[in-house]
């Protein structure tokens, strides 16, 4: 099968060290034929005091040294040069007029900040489980109504990876109504769907609820991702993700190349 990571990051990132060129060198060694340098853009934290301090992404260089590889690399492996954008509303005229100025493959839009705060941190779930969830798939509908071009709805169920809860993987039956709005409104726009294979306490996000739901409502774009910030986690899952999309009916993956949403079979 055609083995694409939609998702990466490097040391362009404020939370990843490691240099471009390893990740994409581990990258091959693990048989991958394409994969997105899809580096962090947190203009999101830009707006929000609690996180001035937050180092912001270098775009000169991110994409001077994306495309430099690319070309570099070009006939060893699919290079898609991209970005992260992290949602928050306020941000939307600035991610927009980020992607005017520059050539991108792939705009991942993904939900960090829920109510103004990161939903990484403990802080943030001391108003216990259902709200802190619920605001989270609040923001996650938000975003899919975003104001800037973007081709991928990243790691919906990020809220539960540091979450302090038992069982604390985002389900469907949770927030039925919402997450119907939410995969109809990605199915209408025709974004696809992140699969990211760092799950929170199953093998990847979202969880085959949400899955099954978004096929049974006629979704069909799907993309792998690994959120990986360092070689160990390139690829993570993978295998899990593919089987799991199988037998959920799947029959394709996608990755995007200018944009375009290109199929390849799941075996």
């Amino acid at each position: 099968m055609y083995i694409a990571d939609g998702h990466t990051h490097c040391d362009h990132s404020h939370d990843s060290f490691v240099p471009a060129r390893e990740m994409i060198e581990n990258a091959i060694r693990l048989g991958a034929s394409y994969m997105a340098m899809t580096d962090h853009c947190d203009r999101d934290y830009a707006l929000i005091p609690a996180f001035f301090d937050v180092p912001q992404i270098d775009l000169k260089r991110h994409f001077a040294e994306s495309h430099a590889l690319k070309a570099e690399y070009a006939g060893k492996i699919d290079l898609a040069v991209g970005l992260e954008c992290g949602y928050y509303a306020p941000a939307d005229k600035l991610y927009a007029e980020i992607l005017s100025k520059y050539e991108t493959d792939v705009v991942i839009n993904s939900v960090h900040v829920a109510g103004e705060e990161d939903c990484y941190y403990d802080s943030y779930f001391t108003r216990g489980r259902r709200e802190a969830y619920g605001i989270y798939v609040r923001a996650v509908l938000d975003s899919v109504k975003a104001d800037f071009p973007y081709d991928v709805i990243g790691h919906i169920g990020y809220v539960a990876r540091k979450a302090p809860f038992e069982n604390r993987a985002l389900r469907y039956e949770e927030f039925p109504d919402m997450f119907d709005e939410i995969l109809r409104g990605i199915i209408a726009r025709g974004k696809a769907l992140e699969v990211n294979g760092r799950g929170t306490g199953i093998p990847y996000i979202p969880e085959d609820g949400i899955l099954r739901r978004y096929k049974e409502l006629g979704g069909e774009l799907i993309t792998y991702g690994s959120d990986a910030h360092y070689p160990q986690l390139q690829l993570i899952h993978f295998n899990e993700v593919k089987e799991g999309l199988k037998a959920l009916g799947f029959k394709y993956l996608f990755h995007y190349l200018s944009h375009e949403p290109i199929a390849e079979a799941i075996d």
